[in-house]
């Protein structure tokens, strides 16, 4: 099969079938095989913040928004080389196969890594098989975004929640569990979505979305500091939470309660070998 038979097989813009932002693209997709081969482009993610919903502590009285908190314990893993052996402790990555700027799909991946802690590190393929979506690049017009936030989900904090266009990529939605810190967060209906990567430095603004199930957030405990807590009584309505009546605190997605979780990213650009 030649290439423009498979990239007419591959991708199909819809205007209905998933959750999506009003002015936001969505791609639907019939796989077909030939992508797994392309040139792979890594990035690494190199900056990954929790921008809604925000998380709320009981301390001494008062109801305390502790997302910063949880933040900084995200990124000081993904910047941490605790035992000083040259190698991040943690590498998630996203793997383009291939990047292609014209508006061809291709297969987007994310995964593990080991990078090492060079001004550009190098990166080879972590030991987690790679989670598998397909994507597409475009070059978008106001107000059309690549992906945004979903009406009546947030709350209005600040920073808000990204909405990538003009030159960007979204990919296809999932469920999967998305490996956050030293949380694996159990999602529905995950879409990645930023600006066009650059090649050298840093690129941010990207966006991760997806839907925690109330049921799922019931069952973890996360620690900013003070101990285990059940992640369900930090975010807003939640069970046991100090937060109550927030504007758009809880969500529904499929007729379950839940949140759904908005996170910005930032993707680096590294060299690899071995994908």
């Amino acid at each position: 099969m030649n290439e423009s038979m498979r990239r007419s097989m591959l991708l199909a813009v819809f205007c209905a079938g998933t959750v999506a932002h009003a002015s936001e693209v969505e791609l639907d997709v019939i796989f077909a095989s030939g992508f797994e081969a392309a040139t792979p482009t890594v990035f690494r993610m190199g900056g990954v913040a929790l921008r809604d919903p925000h998380l709320f502590f009981p301390f001494a009285g008062f109801c305390v928004d502790s997302t910063d908190a949880l933040n900084q314990n995200i990124q000081q893993q993904l910047d941490a080389d605790a035992d000083t052996d040259g190698f991040y402790d943690s590498s998630p990555l996203t793997v383009f196969r291939p990047l292609d700027a014209s508006g061809a799909p291709g297969i987007f991946e994310n995964r593990d890594g080991v990078c090492d802690t060079g001004t550009t590190p190098h990166c080879t393929p972590g030991i987690e098989t790679p989670v598998e979506r397909s994507y597409a690049m475009y070059d978008l017009t106001a107000p059309t975004v690549c992906a945004g936030p979903l009406p009546d989900t947030t709350s209005g904090f600040d920073p808000p929640v990204p909405a990538p266009g003009g030159h960007c990529f979204a990919t296809t939605v999932i469920d999967t569990v998305l490996p956050l810190s030293s949380l694996q967060l159990p999602l529905w209906d995950t879409k990645f979505a930023a600006p066009s990567p650059s090649a050298t430095g840093s690129t941010g603004g990207g966006l991760m979305r997806g839907f925690l199930r109330e049921s799922d957030a019931d069952q973890i405990s996360i620690d900013l500091g003070a101990g285990p807590i059940v992640l369900s009584s930090l975010l807003p309505d939640g069970t046991g939470s100090c937060s109550t009546g927030d504007p758009n605190g809880k969500d529904t997605d499929r007729g379950e309660p839940g949140w759904w979780m908005y996170l910005e990213i930032r993707l680096d650009a590294v060299t690899s070998s071995g994908f």
